[in-house]
């Protein structure tokens, strides 16, 4: 039994084929941000046959079992493997999701609230350094 598999059994789950694929999608891809159709589409190369709710209701189960993490932009769910604190950057232009890291030490925000911490879910949204550049080098070229 893998690695996945035993951290599947560990949350109480059962380990299926179908698991075992999802999770392995996510979690050897560090830094990628997938969709449900995403991993939809991944899963029908080898599984055709396999309904969307099935995949969706097992990414649910994956986020609520801290196997995985899930935000939402545009109302649109994207789930990643990385499940340590950290902020989601949007790109408004080109819409590529990017990493940063947090400090690990929340306890000023649990000082402040007196509460704990269980999750976090921060998404930022802008435009990234290279569409920055890219709007610059347009807007440049339109002025001359």
């Amino acid at each position: 039994m893998t690695s996945l598999e035993e951290e599947i059994k560990k949350r109480g789950l059962k380990v299926t084929p179908q698991r075992s694929k999802i999770l392995r999608r996510i979690r050897e891809n560090p830094g990628s941000h997938f969709s449900a159709d995403d991993i939809h589409k991944y899963v029908q190369i080898e599984s055709p046959n396999i309904p969307p709710a099935t995949v969706y209701n097992i990414l649910k189960m994956f986020v609520e079992k801290g196997l995985i993490n899930s935000f939402e932009i545009n109302g649109k769910a994207i789930y990643e493997g990385k499940v340590d604190p950290h902020i989601n950057f949007m790109c408004e232009n080109c819409h590529n999701i990017y990493d940063y890291e947090m400090g690990k030490d929340l306890s000023e925000i649990e000082n402040n609230v007196e509460g704990k911490i269980i999750s976090t879910n921060v998404t930022i949204k802008g435009i990234c350094k290279s569409c920055l550049k890219d709007l610059e080098t347009s807007e440049t070229s339109l002025m001359h």
